[in-house]
């Protein structure tokens, strides 16, 4: 049997498992909040399971393995502070956007922004800047699994035919149950990728050729020295700028803040809320280990920045039969599955909520149909876009980060500030992404960001703070300006 062959049955049987539960776990209700929050009724086990698989992606199994390739185990250390925390961010925003939601239907986040702040312009900028940071990371996941299926069979699945094969598969169950079936296939996705990631990296060590943990850790230890100790580029101020970032950003990713919908009451965010840093950092530290002990195999070559981003399938291909990297490679496409149709189907709610409705009339009944065509022409942009990707996954989803870090100042003002004002809300946002439109600009033009502007911090630490101070600034000078207007 040809390893084409392998690769292909294996692949064939779990992507037809993935849609078959997609189509039966599909609610049988025909209207739009159903299809967009799964008329908020999902439990808190399921609630944990996709919100956990959601986050994982591309960036997770592929964007997380190499850069410890790169950073060695200082890389989890930064990652696993900053995903205890969000945890955090979960109840403390999870909570009040779950109620608000379920009291005044909210579907999508920028209805609650605008309801909250009555600001129509306000909803828009805030649709715009989700939707254009979250296309770039989605394009990530048929990157991921174009790099895996590729690498794995030595070239005879070429990179696009692999992001395509994704791509399409998503679509299908997508278009026909919306976002019960992409919960219900989150769970089934979630338990499969964890399950054989960790069956991965224990058969890696008691590999013959590794020899078991202890004498892989001696090999490192003595070829690669510099990946157990902290290296200079992981200071106390990128440490600190990583470890508020991912509690930051991560609430304001439309997929998962559309997730605080779905719940079926505050005990299901509260039980994600603490499953989260419970389990998750555990879990980040599979694809760690593969990415800091990928240093001990022979590739004839250390790995370029952007070839890291192989490592994974490349260890695979080193070290495991053809059926069982075929097998791995399935749980790594879980996982950008997972990701991705669910930056799919949120970012179709905005559209179809908060975007169409500023040009034209959409009527309700017509918003479901709305939504399943803009599912399929956003899946085709995020396939465009990895069709010749410009970075590595790791710089593509920080650079995103840093954009939709900015909506973060307003979501709490909204949330619990009464006397926050929707112009400072746009003049904070706007202040933001013209600095994150400057970092764009200047990596563009081979231009690094001056140290004055950084003072050490990775770049997303000032605009943070530049954005909250915008405002609290300008929602001062607003209440005073109206003040004397009114005396």
């Amino acid at each position: 049997m040809s390893d084409l062959l392998i690769i292909g049955i294996i692949l064939v049987i779990y992507l037809a498992i993935s849609i078959g539960i997609g189509i039966y776990g599909r609610s049988k209700e025909d209207n739009a909040e159903d299809y967009f929050v799964a008329s908020r009724k999902i439990n808190p086990w399921v609630l944990f399971c996709t919100l956990a698989a959601t986050n994982f992606s591309a960036f997770f199994f592929l964007g997380f393995a190499g850069a410890s390739y790169r950073a060695g185990w200082g890389f989890y250390g930064i990652m696993a502070m900053g995903t205890s925390l969000v945890g955090l961010s979960v109840l403390l925003l999870g909570v009040p956007i779950h109620k608000l939601g379920k009291e005044k239907g909210y579907v999508t986040p920028p209805e609650l922004i605008a309801g909250e702040t009555n600001s129509k312009p306000l909803g828009w900028l805030y649709a715009t800047v989700l939707v254009v940071f979250t296309l770039p990371y989605l394009a990530t996941q048929p990157m991921g699994a174009g790099i895996l299926l590729e690498t794995l069979s030595g070239g005879e699945i070429p990179y696009f035919i692999g992001a395509l094969l994704l791509t399409c598969v998503m679509i299908v169950y997508l278009v026909l149950g919306g976002m019960k079936s992409s919960a219900v296939t989150d769970v089934f996705q979630g338990i499969l990728m964890f399950s054989i990631l960790i069956i991965f990296v224990i058969g890696f060590f008691i590999h013959e050729d590794i020899g078991g943990f202890s004498e892989a850790g001696q090999s490192l230890w003595d070829n690669k020295p510099d990946k157990f100790v902290r290296e200079g580029n992981f200071t106390w101020e990128i440490i600190f700028s990583f470890t508020i970032l991912w509690p930051i950003t991560v609430p304001m990713f439309p997929q998962l803040f559309s997730r605080f919908y779905i719940a079926e009451d505050d005990k299901a965010i509260r039980t994600a809320a603490w499953l989260y840093p419970t389990v998750v950092p555990i879990l980040f530290l599979f694809p760690v280990i593969i990415g800091v002990y990928g240093n001990i195999v022979d590739f004839d070559h250390t790995l370029s920045k952007t070839e890291s981003d192989n490592i994974l399938p490349l260890v695979l291909t080193e070290y495991a039969p053809l059926w069982a990297g075929a097998i791995v490679c399935i749980g790594a496409i879980a996982a950008f599955m997972s990701t991705a149709d669910s930056q799919i189907l949120a970012m179709s709610s905005i559209i179809t909520k908060d975007g169409l409705p500023a040009v034209t009339e959409v009527k309700e009944e017509n918003e479901k149909q709305i939504g399943r065509i803009l599912i399929i022409i956003l899946a085709i942009i995020g396939l465009v876009l990895a069709y010749d990707p410009p970075d590595t996954i790791f710089d593509i989803v920080s650079q995103a980060f840093t954009g939709l870090a900015v909506l973060f100042p307003t979501t709490v003002a909204v949330l619990y500030w009464d006397r926050v004002r929707a112009n400072s809300c746009i003049i904070s946002i706007i202040a933001g992404e013209v600095l994150v439109g400057w970092s764009y600009w200047s990596a563009e033009t081979g231009n690094a960001i001056p140290d004055w502007f950084t003072q050490g911090f990775h770049f997303s630490t000032p605009v943070i703070l530049i954005t909250i101070l915008t405002l609290w600034i300008s929602t001062v000078i607003e209440e005073r300006l109206s003040n004397n207007a009114s005396s």
